[in-house]
């Protein structure tokens, strides 16, 4: 019987011809010059309002991100979806943030009414 021929892979066939991997050693501390010191503390500036006066009307709004339940969250793009369908002016979108910067309005233009500790009481106080 004879013996197998043994199989290598494409490439390998002399060991000389192997692969070596190196690696360099970590660097460790900062990249900055050692005379510079960093700040004890740093407080993270207010996000700036970019005012882009010819620009998308997004670029003109500051980004402010709320969590929502899931019940308001169907209710909002059903309405969307309801309000996009029965307009006869098509030249702005309305989109889910359109709705619920109409709806800070409103809550705005009621703060007067607003009272309460608690998320309830305050719904409560300004919903019929």
């Amino acid at each position: 019987m004879p013996r197998p021929v043994p199989r290598s892979r494409p490439g390998s066939a002399s060991p000389l011809t192997r692969l070596t991997t190196t690696v360099e050693a970590p660097i460790v501390g900062s990249s900055k010059p050692p005379n510079r010191q960093e700040p004890k503390s740093v407080t993270p500036e207010p996000p700036k309002s970019v005012t882009v006066e010819d620009g998308p009307r997004y670029l003109r709004l500051v980004r402010k991100e709320a969590r929502l339940r899931v019940d308001q969250v169907d209710a909002l793009a059903a309405l969307r979806r309801q309000l996009t369908r029965h307009r006869t002016d098509r030249s702005e979108i309305i989109t889910d943030n359109t709705l619920i910067r109409v709806a800070v309005d409103l809550l705005l233009t009621h703060a007067h009414r607003l009272h309460g500790d608690t998320e309830n009481e305050l719904r409560n106080s300004v919903t019929p």
